[in-house]
């Protein structure tokens, strides 16, 4: 069994997951609960996971439920389809659904060795008739001869094709800096 947790003292953020996993590296299954809360005095979402994994392809499953708001459940799945030593590129898509709506999307997202990542993404929610793109970057500027220190800059837009934001788009970045010691 394992078990993680984490939070953050001052927002009151915090999550835990106990679950267990079984096969290898390359095959697994793995199943658990989960619960976490997004500040102090905030809804408990509290639920169950499950997901199989083989050569770089996976499907999940999750079912959250929060007191008094209700319960969502969201179906993903990932195709592995480049991996080298060098890069990896990926295909998701997903599909949640909770009492009030539904929504589903995919996208693709790439990985390189030397920190690089890139990812291009579509959601789509039928009942507000909204269709969004997004778009994100990491560049590893730095990376320290020891690997302790890191440096990147980061970049991401989003761009509202249908629904109450149409036409809307909002970009943001940043420099990011970990040091572990």
């Amino acid at each position: 069994m394992d078990c993680q947790a984490s939070g953050n003292p001052k927002t009151g953020e915090a999550s835990a997951r106990c679950g267990v996993k079984v096969g290898n590296e390359i095959t697994n299954a793995s199943a658990g609960v989960f619960a976490s809360t997004p500040g102090t005095g905030g809804p408990v979402t509290k639920g169950v996971y499950g997901a199989v994994n083989s050569n770089g392809h996976g499907l999940s499953l999750q079912h959250g439920h929060v007191e008094h708001f209700g319960s969502t459940t969201t179906a993903a799945a990932q195709v592995n389809l480049h991996q080298n030593q060098n890069s990896s590129l990926n295909a998701t898509g997903f599909h949640s659904h909770n009492r009030s709506h539904e929504q589903f999307g995919g996208g693709l997202n790439l990985q390189t060795s030397a920190g690089h990542q890139a990812a291009m993404g579509v959601t789509r929610v039928p009942k507000f008739d909204m269709t969004t793109v997004q778009a994100q970057g990491t560049a590893n500027l730095y990376t320290s001869p020891s690997g302790n220190a890191n440096l990147n800059a980061t970049g991401n837009a989003t761009h509202h094709f249908s629904g109450p934001f149409r036409g809307k788009t909002d970009y943001g970045g940043g420099v990011n800096f970990r040091y572990n010691f």
